[in-house]
C-alpha cells in the first residue's frame, strides 16, 4: 500500500512544527497517561485493554481505528478515547465516545495521530492543541466542553495563529473582513505577522486573516484567489 504525497506533507509538518513555533509543547506540566494524552490526574484515566473495537464507517483498508484508553471528562460522563489513522493520506480523526451509550460525542480532524496534545482537565472540559489543516505549520488551541450528556466546541472570536510568513505578491489589507476600505499595503517578499483567523473561514479559499505589518498597523486579509489581493505564504504549501 502506497503513502500518497499529502500524506507525507502532513507527517513531515507534525515534524517540523516545534521547531517552527520555537514553543515548548502544550500540557507538557499535566500527566502523561498515554501517547498524547494528558490528564490532571492519572486517576482519571483507564487504558484500554479489551477487545479491538469495531472500525465503525470507516473503511479498514485506508483507516486502522485503535482504542487508546477510557477518561472522566466532567460530572457523570466517561468517553473512550478513538484513534482513527488515515494510513494513505490526511486527515486523520479522534473520536470521543461515550462509555455508557456508545455514541460518538465528538469527532476532531487532525493531520495524523502524532500531530495531536489533548489534555484532560476532568472538570467538564478538555484541550485539542493541532497542527492547523488549512496552513502550514501553525498550531491552534481548540476547547471542548460537557454539556450535560454532550459535548460541544467553544466558539472562539478569533483563533489564535501568532506565528510569521512572507508576502507573495501585493497584498491589500482591510479594515474589517467585508470592508473595501484599505488600511494596508504589502510588498511582494515582505514579512508580516499573522495574529489570527477568523472561525468558519479556513479553507485556503476564503481564509480570513488578521494580519500585522512591520509598521505595527493591523488589518484582514482574505484568502479569495483574486489576484489584485496577493497572497500569503501560511497558506501555500500545497
Amino acid at each position: 500500500m502506497s503513502i500518497s504525497p499529502l500524506k507525507l506533507i502532513a507527517v513531515f509538518l507534525t515534524a517540523i512544527a516545534p521547531a517552527l513555533s520555537g514553543a515548548a509543547p502544550l500540557f507538557n506540566e499535566k500527566a502523561l497517561v498515554a501517547p498524547h494524552i494528558h490528564v490532571e490526574s492519572a486517576s482519571q484515566f483507564v487504558k484500554w485493554s479489551g477487545k479491538p473495537v469495531p472500525q465503525g464507517a470507516y473503511d479498514k483498508a485506508y483507516y486502522n481505528r485503535t482504542r487508546l484508553g477510557t477518561v472522566s471528562f466532567g460530572p457523570k460522563l466517561k468517553v473512550h478515547v478513538d484513534m482513527i489513522e488515515d494510513m494513505m493520506h490526511f486527515p486523520s480523526y479522534y473520536e470521543l465516545v461515550d462509555v455508557v451509550t456508545g455514541a460518538v460525542l465528538g469527532k476532531y480532524a487532525v493531520f495524523n495521530p502524532d500531530d495531536a496534545e489533548w489534555y484532560f482537565a476532568g472538570n467538564g472540559m478538555a484541550y485539542l492543541n493541532q497542527l492547523h489543516l488549512s496552513l502550514c505549520g501553525p498550531r491552534y488551541t481548540r476547547k471542548i466542553v460537557q454539556k450535560e450528556k454532550a459535548l460541544a466546541e467553544a466558539v472562539q472570536p478569533l483563533i489564535y495563529i501568532g506565528t510569521e510568513t512572507q508576502v507573495q505578491g501585493t497584498v491589500r489589507l482591510f479594515e474589517s473582513p467585508a470592508s473595501k476600505n484599505v488600511v494596508a499595503t504589502l510588498a511582494p517578499g515582505t514579512t508580516a505577522f499573522v495574529i489570527g483567523l477568523q472561525p468558519g473561514k479556513d479553507q485556503k479559499t476564503g481564509a480570513t486573516l488578521l494580519v500585522k505589518t512591520p509598521f505595527g498597523l493591523t488589518g484582514w486579509h482574505v484568502a479569495d484567489g483574486a489576484a489584485d489581493n496577493g497572497a500569503l505564504e501560511i497558506y501555500q504549501c500545497n
